[in-house]
């Protein structure tokens, strides 16, 4: 009887051990930072990020925003190449200005996974397209928070959750409801033409565009405007005959010259071209449209669209936005 007493015992001590040891762990799971990224992976962290590397400048951006830039230990290169956006930020952060951030690149372009590594990031941010990175660093045991910017909604989520992680999802959170506070406010005015425009790509790839369901096509609409390929693909290449065939009312560069629309002589006859309806986002920081900056694109496009929507109000619209995205005035030029 006193040995099955003793092995009763034992069993229970056993029980209240394995009991109490699920316990801690569960405890401990709860004590974790976690986040989804665009992946729906679970991020998780023993606690916020204190030493961040960013491998694209849009999301060195959005961590200036939430006024986490003091956590970033390696940025990619092309920030101190773009002349825009090294201006801006270099107002935020004087280690930009000095270019002292170390940049774990090969020449700005491809990414140095070994010096990455160096710099002991308890966190990398980087876009889910960066496939081979992504795998090389997670199986170094290098936790990535990834991003799509396929659409509002996935920017206002992935900008939370890097919140989150960063111990700024307070700030995240308040970024998102003025954001999504002025996106309502742009509905089309009822007594104005809705316009078509067409949007083409960078460094003068004039013929390239953006479809229907891409984020540019995304910008476009919030602006009360009606993108002008009806295409249901993410950049398609077109001819110039298809342009004439859209006919749009306006046409919007990012990044190219307007020279690089009025010295194509097969658009000269277009109406949006004879009409000197072509515009150029520059500079291009104030708008980018992988960020919550999609709203100021939008913006901008509805100045061009609607002539009720003047310079005027743009410029108070751009000064109230940069306050209330960057915490700080005067920020704009």
């Amino acid at each position: 009887m006193k040995f099955n007493r003793s092995i009763k015992l034992l069993f229970l001590a056993l029980l209240l051990c394995l009991q109490a040891c699920q316990n801690q762990q569960s405890a401990t799971r709860e004590n974790k930072v976690r986040a989804k990224d665009s992946r729906g992976k679970e991020i998780m962290l023993p606690q916020e990020a204190k030493r961040v590397v960013v491998l694209f400048p849009s999301l060195v951006d959005e961590v200036y925003m939430l006024q986490a830039g003091d956590r970033i230990v390696g940025i990619p290169e092309q920030v101190y190449q773009m002349e825009d956006t090294y201006s801006f930020l270099s107002k935020l952060d004087q280690r930009i200005a000095k270019k002292s951030i170390a940049t774990p690149t090969f020449g700005g372009q491809t990414t140095n996974v070994e010096s990455i590594v160096s710099l002991n990031p308890d966190l990398v941010l980087t876009f889910n397209t960066d496939q081979e990175n992504i795998a090389q660093l997670e199986n170094l045991g290098i936790p990535v928070f990834t991003f799509s910017s396929l659409d509002e909604k996935s920017i206002f989520n992935e900008l939370i959750g890097m919140g989150t992680l960063l111990g700024k999802k307070d700030r995240a959170e308040e970024i998102v409801a003025f954001v999504d506070a002025e996106v309502k406010k742009m509905t089309a005015p009822e007594d104005q033409l809705q316009k078509k425009v067409y949007y083409a790509w960078s460094k003068g790839r004039v013929l390239s565009t953006s479809g229907r369901g891409s984020l540019i096509d995304m910008a476009i609409r919030l602006s009360g405007a009606m993108n002008a390929c009806p295409l249901e693909m993410e950049a398609p290449n077109v001819g110039a005959e298809t342009i004439y065939k859209w006919n749009p009312d306006l046409i919007i560069l990012w990044n190219s010259k307007l020279t690089d629309v009025y010295s194509l002589k097969e658009l000269a006859a277009l109406p949006a071209v004879k009409n000197k309806q072509v515009f150029v986002m520059s500079p291009s920081f104030p708008f980018d449209p992988h960020t919550v900056k999609f709203m100021l694109f939008a913006k901008q496009v509805r100045h061009w669209c609607f002539p009720s929507y003047t310079k005027q109000q743009l410029d108070q619209d751009m000064a109230v936005a940069f306050e209330k995205l960057y915490g700080k005035t005067g920020l704009l030029p």
